[in-house]
């Protein structure tokens, strides 16, 4: 097992180096098991940025989990706090090894006086990872703020009235996670961050396209309210699967707007920056054959789950990673 590179005396939560090799295995296997496109867009990156995006994508991931699981608004709220009050801790114990990144929310004098909860967060593997790897790149606190506001949103609103809304949600729960990855990749270009910003929302949108019935049997409904009128298209009959012209013509609309956010994604990527930015774009082509899915089956995302062989996957990204491209 590979041992990360940082000294002893600077991990985080007094961890040794075996308990950190540790941290970062349980983080490539959870990101293995839970990740449907993110594993394999950066299988082939460098060890060392390979592990801080396993640990970045884990902390996200078990965060949008541990709110599904809960069955009721005032515990996903709970389960939200709990998550806030560990970024707390985290940023307390980076603070304390000299490692302060961007805006952070300090800890309280009750949160520096509990050391138990300092234990805790160091027996997690996830939360251990993630301080690692912040010691490593300069990804701001305020990043896993902004995406827990995010999952907040989905609490407080089951429907958005439009798209400029939906994509402000989706900048908290997707552009917030391309703007931490790129840090790992590295860049020297500002035009990345806005190229990241607009990946995300394209690639929320695919995965609101593609989970148009799991979402509806949760109860939300993503298709925006005033792309449902101008359809002349009903929630009860979205919610009776009623699948016709009226119903093509909008999902058409919806994977259009997506379409268009990848498009102004590639267009603000810088050309110098296109090399170091190859895994992001690995993802891109990764989600973008969903929506030429969803088109093949002409828009009938109420058959199930729209997806695509994990060897086509491989192949788009060697494909994206080759030199020539």
């Amino acid at each position: 097992m590979e041992e990360p590179e940082r000294e002893r005396e600077t991990l985080p939560f007094s961890a040794t180096p075996k308990r950190l090799a540790e941290a970062y295995a349980f983080c490539r296997l959870f990101a293995r098991v839970n990740a449907r496109h993110f594993y394999y867009a950066f299988l082939f990156l460098p060890s060392a940025e390979r592990r801080a995006i396993h640990a970045l994508y884990s902390f996200c991931q078990k965060a949008d989990q541990l709110v599904d699981l809960e069955p009721s608004p005032e515990d996903k709220r709970s389960r939200i706090a709990r998550l806030r009050e560990d970024l707390r801790g985290l940023e307390g114990e980076l603070e304390r090894l000299g490692f302060r990144q961007g805006e952070t929310s300090s800890p309280s004098e009750e949160e520096r006086a509990a050391p138990d909860r300092a234990r805790r967060r160091g027996r997690d593997p996830i939360m251990l990872a993630l301080a690692h790897t912040l010691t490593r790149f300069s990804i701001s606190t305020s990043l896993f703020h902004s995406l827990l506001d995010g999952l907040e949103m989905d609490l407080d609103r089951a429907r958005y009235r439009s798209f400029e809304e939906l994509e402000r949600y989706c900048w908290h729960v997707a552009s917030t996670v391309g703007l931490m990855v790129i840090e790992v990749f590295g860049y020297g270009d500002a035009g990345v961050r806005r190229f990241a910003e607009k990946l995300g929302q394209a690639m929320q949108l695919t995965n609101m396209a593609r989970d148009v019935l799991e979402d509806g049997r949760a109860g939300r409904v993503y298709l925006p309210q005033d792309l449902l009128h101008r359809h002349d298209y009903g929630e009860q009959e979205l919610r009776d699967h009623v699948y016709d012209e009226r119903f093509r013509a909008l999902m058409r609309e919806f994977c259009d707007r997506s379409e268009e956010l990848y498009r102004q994604a590639f267009a603000l990527l810088p050309a110098t920056e296109r090399r170091r930015m190859k895994p992001a774009l690995v993802m891109a082509n990764l989600y973008r054959p969903i929506l030429a899915e969803i088109r093949a089956r002409d828009y009938n995302v109420f058959l199930g789950k729209v997806g695509y062989p994990v060897w086509r996957k491989l192949t788009i990204a060697l494909n994206t990673l080759a030199p020539w491209n």
